[in-house]
């Protein structure tokens, strides 16, 4: 295999699972970290966290979260996101993944799988 060929897979496979991250779990034993920073965030769905109080006055909680994180999830949503910005140049796919409205809309849509 060539090197930027490992170096690609051993990318992949460090978001797959991380066990060498200092917060591995941070959810579960097992889970994937595919989403280590969910794209939901604030999803604000109660079935999934829940607001706290913080530093700073509220905040939305994600820590009893596991639902992103586990694989057949965190594929779904990836093959969402895949399917939505096939078509995009970079730029405009960054822009749309950073409308909340359309993230949400397909975590609503993977919910419903």
């Amino acid at each position: 295999m060539i090197e930027l060929a490992k170096n690609f897979l051993k990318e992949v496979l460090l978001k797959i699972v991380n066990r060498d991250c200092p917060y591995y779990p941070c959810h579960f034993e097992g889970q994937t970290c595919l989403w280590c920073f969910c794209p939901f965030y604030p999803c604000e769905d109660e079935s999934l966290g829940e607001y706290i109080e913080g530093k700073h006055g509220k905040v939305w909680s994600c820590e009893k979260c596991h639902w992103i994180h586990r694989v057949d999830i965190a594929i779904e949503v990836y093959k969402e996101i895949a399917y939505l910005i096939r078509y995009l140049p970079t730029e405009e796919a960054i822009k749309l993944l950073d409308n909340h409205k359309v993230m949400l809309g397909i975590k609503d849509k993977v919910m419903k799988k």
